[in-house]
Order: C-alpha cells, then sequence, then structure tokens
C-alpha cells in the first residue's frame, strides 16, 4: 500500500468518525429540545447550574479516562451545552401554538 493509499484510508476512518460525532450532536440537541418542551410544560426554568457544571466534569473525566486532555473535553461540553442551553431558553420562551 503506498503512502498515498494509506493517507487516504486513515481520512476516510477520520471521516466516519466525524459523520459518527455529528450524529450524536443531532440526537443529542434533539433531545435537548425535547427536555425543552417538558421545562416549559413544566414551569420549569432552562437553567440548571448543578446539572451544567456535572455534565461538564463528568465528561472531561470520561475524555481523561480515555486518554484526551481534560480541558479539551471540558471546552467542547462548554460549547455544547451553551448551544443547548440557548435552545432550551427559544423553546421555553416560546408561545404555544
Amino acid at each position: 500500500m503506498s503512502a498515498d493509499e494509506a493517507l487516504a484510508d486513515f481520512r476516510r476512518e477520520i471521516d466516519s468518525i466525524d459523520e459518527q460525532l455529528v450524529d450524536a450532536l443531532s440526537r443529542r440537541l434533539a433531545l435537548c429540545a425535547r427536555v425543552g418542551v417538558f421545562k416549559r410544560e413544566r414551569g420549569i426554568p432552562m437553567m440548571q447550574p448543578h446539572r451544567v457544571e456535572e455534565v461538564k466534569r463528568r465528561c472531561a473525566q470520561l475524555g481523561a479516562d480515555k486518554g484526551l486532555s481534560e480541558p479539551f473535553v471540558y471546552e467542547i461540553y462548554s460549547l455544547i451545552i451553551d448551544h443547548a442551553c440557548r435552545l432550551e431558553d427559544e423553546i421555553i420562551d416560546a408561545k404555544e401554538d
């Protein structure tokens, strides 16, 4: 196998993992939307600071257990959770039709 072929194989595998990551993010945000509806229907505030920090720390530790940098995983989850919170906030603030 040539270097170009080997590199192409690596890239295909990375592309496949990227698809899985995007699919997982899509599923996670769809579930967050359901949580937003649930909270809106029950008058539960969007922000649950203890839960946000719990998720970031748990995922950072999961990452560390797999050899990833804790700060790296923490930062990724900060972005994911920030987006999820904005989504929930929009849903909670939306008027029911």
